[in-house]
């Protein structure tokens, strides 16, 4: 597997893979015919996160030969800790990076991540993957009637409200609200947060308890 992202979409990669990292402590590259799925799941296996980079996203994306596609390609797993690293600073990468390559390399069991930067220069990243099958969440959606869609900067203004340091926060639906909500034990009080359904966008409403 090859595939090759431009900055921006560099950016938005790390991005994920910051997002997922808040989920496990593992990392699953999985290259499909509809693109490439990271993965991830806690130790509990009680959360699990899943981003589908659809092929359009790439610059370039490749599954390699044909008999690697017909074995469905190899899905591997990777530590998140030496990933993480590698997008930390999401800022600088936006502005040094002009593009980076990933190749999966099953004769080896490695990931190589390339950086092209400005200047010529070239940062390569060899990371050893665990073979593993592919990470996909057992559940019967019949059994979830209820689905939540919201701009991602909606989402992004009512998080922002909480510590980052939170460790939890619940997540209750009415026919005509969402409410986030956290406690601390420590006699900080508790924040909620409201949004109406109706009105989500004017009729966000901050308070505590």
């Amino acid at each position: 597997m090859k595939c090759v992202l431009e900055g921006n979409g560099v950016k938005a990669f790390g991005k994920a893979i910051h997002a997922l990292s808040r989920i496990g402590e593992d990392l699953w590259l999985d290259p499909m015919v509809k693109g490439l799925a990271l993965r991830s799941v806690n130790v509990a296996h009680s959360a699990y996160s899943c981003f589908l980079f659809s092929p359009l996203f790439f610059q370039h994306y490749s599954l390699g030969s044909a008999s690697e596609q017909g074995n469905e390609t190899i899905k591997c797993k990777l530590v998140m800790k030496s990933v993480l690293p590698l997008f930390r600073c999401l800022t600088s990468i936006e502005r040094s990076v002009e593009r980076c390559q990933i190749s999966l390399s099953a004769s080896s069991d490695q990931v190589i991540i390339q950086f092209f930067c400005r200047h010529g220069i070239t940062k390569t990243h060899n990371l050893r993957f665990q073979e593993s099958e592919a990470l996909q969440a057992v559940f019967a959606s019949h059994l979830c009637p209820n689905v939540v869609k919201a701009p991602a900067r909606l989402l992004g203004d009512m998080v922002m409200h909480f510590p980052a340091s939170q460790e939890e926060i619940t997540l209750s639906m009415t026919p005509l609200r969402v409410s986030l909500r956290n406690y601390y034990e420590g006699g900080n009080g508790e924040l909620a947060l409201h949004c109406d359904l109706a009105q989500a966008q004017d009729n966000t409403v901050l308070h505590h308890v």
